[in-house]
């Protein structure tokens, strides 16, 4: 059981650098909800962890149809790869959305005005459009007035994924390492095969 911990303890470290270094392969992972019994996946960037709550989040915008997708089914997953370690991190959990929080004000004044004008497009993500828009404010990032903040973060929230399953896979020509860790009423940790 000490291996399983120090894997895993690992691997939140692994997560804690991929949210400080953009280079990091751990920077940005695919997070895949449900919507009408079909999958969806999309890349998002990796915000914060909370080992002892078993926490991962992002940020949204509060338009997009994650919202609904995840208060119809909050079933998500989560997909991460380091190429250089060949570790795959597959993660099982349930996702909410964090809307005008203290966590997410806390988020928002974090933010460089570079990433906050993300959050002041004129239309909602996947609003079908008649022509190519890129869907961006007319102004800079360094225009944003007090207005525009309070527009953007409007439109601004944090996902969180509580996790109860990862499954962990390492790569290996004499033998792929496999282990499921599961965060349910008891920690448990098993090698499983791949």
């Amino acid at each position: 059981m000490r291996n399983f911990k120090k894997i895993l303890n690992n691997e939140w470290s692994e997560l804690s650098h991929g949210i400080k270094k953009a280079k990091h392969s751990y920077h940005t992972f695919t997070f895949c909800t449900i919507f009408e019994k079909i999958p969806e996946a999309r890349t998002v960037v990796l915000r914060n962890t909370n080992k002892s709550k078993h926490l991962i989040s992002f940020h949204s915008d509060f338009r997009s149809k994650k919202y609904q997708q995840l208060k119809d089914n909050n079933n998500v997953c989560a997909l991460f790869y380091d190429k250089n370690r060949k570790v795959q991190l597959r993660v099982n959990g349930l996702g909410s959305i964090e809307h005008k929080s203290k966590s997410c004000i806390k988020s928002w004044n974090k933010m460089s005005k570079e990433s906050k004008i993300c959050y002041l497009a004129p239309l909602a993500p996947s609003s079908t459009t008649s022509k190519f828009i890129p869907n961006l404010p007319t102004i800079s990032p360094h225009q944003i007035t007090d207005k525009d903040e309070a527009f953007g973060y409007q439109n601004f929230c944090v996902v969180n994924i509580k996790i109860s399953k990862i499954d962990w896979l390492q790569l290996d020509h004499k033998g792929h390492k496999r282990i499921l860790f599961e965060f349910n009423n008891d920690f448990s940790a098993n090698w499983i095969a791949s």
